[in-house]
């Protein structure tokens, strides 16, 4: 098993902790793929197929044999792969003192802020493309659960039904894992959608003019989280894009985190994250002469993965 030492080479604890410390606003890529933490770039789990699912005879006689259930499950690998960027500070920006000896981090620790924020939303937009497309591609899903919306059944039409949709792409997801979906991924496209959708505000109060707050959502459609993608990327030529484009993801996802993880993903989630212990972190600065800067980096070894297609439901083109 790798130690943390091992893993962040030529690591500088203080910028790590500040790395570390620094919020991902309006990213939600890892609250529909959590974290699961793994000492090794490839690991393999275990995971289970459906006899929990099945009904079997239980009942016996004294000194009879107990019945003894068949366990199938496929030993899955799960990789890492490793994601770095470089953030160059001008030494005009340092304490001159510093300017051509070891900096001070403490010294500089504002400007070393901007470099470790700058770095941090670099990776983490990253980040959250890449799972935006692993969970909008129909490839994702099993068969069936995947409906593509258009005209008239659009959330944004007048006679769309998106709980009658969502409704059944739960019980659609619960007669395949035996647990009902508890996570609801909108774009913003197809949040503002929703949010107005006439059938939606059928089921609300005449007296409520406004829109559907998440609340009252999370209560429409029972589930009890709805997360909303706002994230942008910038195209070479300065167009902005929705990361999470005109879609919606139903979806189970266990909590992977604390004492009670599910590491051996006996329950069926969705989608994880592999993260690399000690990730992310951020590498000691060095002074790049041609550049006449401090060079920060930063380094985030990673990688989401489907674990149960039957798990999850998409809805492209919701509005």
């Amino acid at each position: 098993m790798m130690t943390l030492a091992e893993i962040r080479l030529k690591q500088n604890p203080v910028l790590t902790n500040l790395l570390l410390s620094l919020k991902q606003s309006g990213f939600i890529a890892e609250r529909l793929m959590p974290r699961l933490p793994q000492a090794l770039r490839g690991m393999t789990l275990a995971k289970l197929g459906n006899e929990r699912l099945r009904q079997y005879d239980l009942r016996r006689a004294p000194g009879a044999a107990t019945k003894r259930v068949d366990i199938r499950y496929n030993g899955q690998t799960y990789t890492v792969n490793q994601y770095s960027v470089e953030v160059p500070i001008p030494r005009e920006l340092i304490q001159e003192s510093e300017a051509a000896q070891k900096i001070s981090i403490v010294a500089n620790l504002d400007v070393s802020r901007i470099a470790m924020t700058t770095a941090n939303d670099i990776l983490a937009l990253d980040y959250e493309i890449e799972v935006a497309a692993l969970a909008n591609d129909p490839a994702s899903y099993a068969a069936g659960n995947v409906l593509a919306l258009s005209g008239a059944t659009q959330w944004s039409a007048a006679i769309g039904e998106p709980v009658t949709d969502i409704r059944n792409a739960s019980n659609a997801i619960r007669a395949a894992t035996g647990v009902r979906p508890n996570t609801l991924e909108l774009s913003y496209v197809a949040w503002r959608a929703l949010e107005v959708n006439p059938q939606v505000k059928s089921y609300l109060p005449d007296s409520v003019l406004g829109p559907a707050t998440l609340d009252q959502l999370k209560t429409i459609l029972d589930v009890s989280e709805i997360i909303i993608g706002d994230a942008i990327r910038l195209d070479d030529a300065d167009v902005a894009h929705d990361v999470w484009g005109n879609n919606a993801v139903l979806a189970y996802v266990p909590s992977l985190g604390g004492a009670n993880g599910d590491v051996s993903l006996a329950q069926p989630a969705f989608g994880f994250t592999s993260v690399l212990e000690g990730n992310p972190f951020a590498e000691a600065p060095y002074y790049e002469a041609n550049l006449k800067s401090w060079v920060y980096g930063a380094t985030y070894e990673r990688q989401p993965h489907i674990a149960y297609n039957t798990a999850g439901f998409l809805f492209q083109n919701a509005a």
